[in-house]
């Protein structure tokens, strides 16, 4: 059975906790920065090191805005024995590059779908294939009744994830007219604060009030039995509602269509939708799980793979024949958290293939 490795934190002291850290997923932080020096070189003609010395720029924003959460990321660095400019490269790459493929499909249900007293929260993580050796599974407890278990690449705070107060966040990348190259919180150190809230609210606010300099969009949900989404651009944050109980997203806006700069493909997010309502009022794990492994290209093709690529899939695959791994993707985890009873259902690569694994929280 293929897994993540599993990074265990446990202090009340953010840089500890990051020491902790560092020090567990060394080869994958390592391979990380390898990764990413080779990938921005060879795609973009943009050093590593050019990279890391612009993610400095970003530290003194983040220790007024994000002190904790710098704290943790400097942590990193030194249970790894790198630079922290290294370690901020990794999590500012987004907002430095802003360069993604169509990154991950996600979903919210509530209990009204599920027939139950569940919400639960999903997505399908698709990105450059050689990432998925270097990421992690990091379970954080702070020493003050917060705990977190969320995947995430190897150096960087959270990707994903859920809280012990029933709070679950899913990213998705998003770009729009309104991107520039100013200084934001970047999306990792912004994530990893979300999942600190005790509750709905507190979490929306911190989406809500955030600075940012390029667009990213949030999906959070409540044990409570809420949940929302949230296309957060540096000119506006556009909130967009459950209907029936459901919301969806991908990677392009859909409340301000005309500010949305992503040109390609744009159905995986409604095609996931029309998946869920086939068995509304009984959604659950079982019904998730077929969800996110489906591999139709576009509304009324079949499921046709392996014969035919299915890049643009919900369950995605690289392309068929020789590809060049820098310059496709793939589905590198699929993720289900059940934030009532606090379980994870984590997938490593293609859940079509791969076999979810069961978490406590």
């Amino acid at each position: 059975m293929s897994q993540f490795l599993f990074v265990k934190m446990h202090s009340s002291d953010p840089f500890e906790r990051g020491t902790q850290y560092g020090r567990q997923a060394v080869r994958e932080i390592k391979a990380s920065i390898e990764g990413y020096s080779r990938h921005f070189e060879k795609t973009i003609g943009v050093s590593w090191d050019n990279i890391a010395e612009k993610s400095l720029a970003y530290i003194d924003f983040l220790q007024i805005h994000c002190p904790e959460e710098l704290a943790e990321a400097c942590g990193i660095a030194e249970g790894a024995k790198v630079d922290i400019k290294d370690i901020m490269a990794l999590n500012c790459r987004y907002e430095i590059l802003k360069m993604q493929p169509k990154e991950c499909t996600s979903a919210c249900v509530l209990p009204i779908v599920t027939g139950t007293d569940k919400t639960y929260i999903a997505q399908n993580w698709d990105y450059r294939p050689w990432v998925m050796d270097n990421s992690v599974l990091v379970s954080i407890c702070d020493g003050k009744k917060t705990k977190i278990l969320g995947l995430t690449e190897g150096g960087q705070l959270v990707r994903n994830g859920f809280n012990n107060h029933g709070i679950g966040l899913c990213a998705n990348n998003l770009t729009s007219t309104s991107d520039h190259t100013g200084i934001g919180v970047p999306v990792t150190f912004l994530r990893r604060k979300i999942l600190n809230a005790k509750n709905f609210s507190q979490a929306e606010n911190i989406i809500l009030s955030a600075k940012r300099a390029v667009s990213c969009n949030y999906m959070l949900a409540s044990s409570e039995g809420i949940a929302a989404d949230y296309e957060a651009t540096p000119a506006k944050v556009y909130k967009i509602g459950t209907v029936d109980g459901i919301v969806t997203h991908a990677n392009h806006l859909t409340a301000e269509k005309e500010a949305c700069t992503n040109k390609g493909n744009k159905f995986r997010d409604e095609y996931l939708r029309i998946r869920i309502k086939e068995r509304w009022g009984e959604v659950g794990i079982e019904t998730l799980k077929d969800c996110l492994r489906d591999h139709r290209r576009y509304p009324g093709t079949g499921d046709t793979y392996p014969a035919e690529d299915c890049i643009e899939a919900i369950c995605t695959h690289t392309p068929l024949g020789n590809f060049d791994p820098d310059n496709v993707w793939q589905t590198i985890a699929s993720v289900i958290y059940d934030l009532k009873d606090g379980y994870a259902y984590i997938c490593r690569g293609t859940p079509c293939s791969g076999e979810y694994v069961k978490y406590e929280l």
